[in-house]
């Protein structure tokens, strides 16, 4: 299980270490691309467009409110980290682009230097998640596509795989149902590329409480389940409908018949 945890989180802790070094008198000031007038040095910069620089080498090209970024602008880090978008009072909001040092980029929503909002985070290694997010992390509807081909749809808490959604392997297994915490939980289905299905509760990511499973060769067991295996009453049933064992089970062992009352 993939999670996107290198994110704006860390882009916001990139922000507020430069932050304290802006510098606002510039004796050597240069200018980019905006309808602003150019700041003026020895003054308070406001409604205007000037480029600054921190004492760790990051750069901030873009408009001024009041001596702190404010409008369109573009931040640039040391290690590769680049940010290009709304700033608002001297942080990330509105439409932004953040690129990471590794390649990994988020395109989309900010608010307060963090990722609010719609958006998508592209990893280098070809991971990918398009959806909602809140204060810096997966949160809500979203789409996260594996390098490998698997796909999950539907809710988002904290990063995690939380509430209704869709599994998809690229081997053609799909999981439909609840998650908890990233896990399967809850009542859901598990249907297998070769025609087998579980239909049933999940509990920590595996069969768990009253469920029934069919076999590829017609058979099916209807019943208790505990951590994976058969575990309580339970009746196993041939193609034909016929009851081939009907008892209790332990650790999917059948170890004791039930007589019909």
């Amino acid at each position: 299980m993939f999670t996107l945890r290198l994110r704006v989180s860390l882009a916001s802790r990139v922000w507020a270490a430069l932050a304290a070094g802006i510098v606002v008198s510039a004796p050597n000031i240069t200018f980019g691309q905006s309808h602003l007038p150019p700041c003026a040095p020895e003054v308070v910069w406001t409604n205007c467009q000037g480029i600054d620089t921190f004492p760790n080498g990051g750069k901030y090209d873009g408009e001024w409110i009041a001596n702190l970024p404010n409008g369109q602008g573009t931040f640039t880090f040391p290690g590769g980290y680049k940010y290009v978008g709304e700033l608002k009072d001297g942080k990330y909001h509105g439409q932004g682009t953040f690129t990471f040092g590794n390649g990994d980029m988020y395109v989309g929503e900010f608010k307060d230097g963090k990722e609010n909002g719609q958006g998508t985070y592209t990893s280098a290694n070809r991971h990918k998640y398009v959806g909602e997010f809140k204060d810096g992390k997966e949160n809500g509807q979203g789409t996260f596509t594996f390098a490998d081909g698997d796909t999950y749809v539907g809710t988002f808490k904290d990063d995690k795989k939380d509430g209704q959604g869709t599994y998809t392997f690229a081997d053609g297994n799909k999981y439909v149902g609840e998650f908890k915490d990233g896990k399967y939980n809850g009542q859901s289905t598990f249907t297998f590329a070769d025609g087998q299905k579980y239909v049933g509760a999940f509990k920590d990511g595996k069969y768990h409480g009253q469920g029934t499973f069919t076999f590829a060769n017609g058979n099916i067991y209807v019943g208790d389940w505990k951590e994976g295996k058969y575990d309580g009453r339970g009746t196993l049933y041939a193609a034909d409908g016929s009851i081939k064992q009907s008892g209790i089970w332990k650790d999917n062992i059948f170890v004791q018949a039930l007589v019909p009352q």
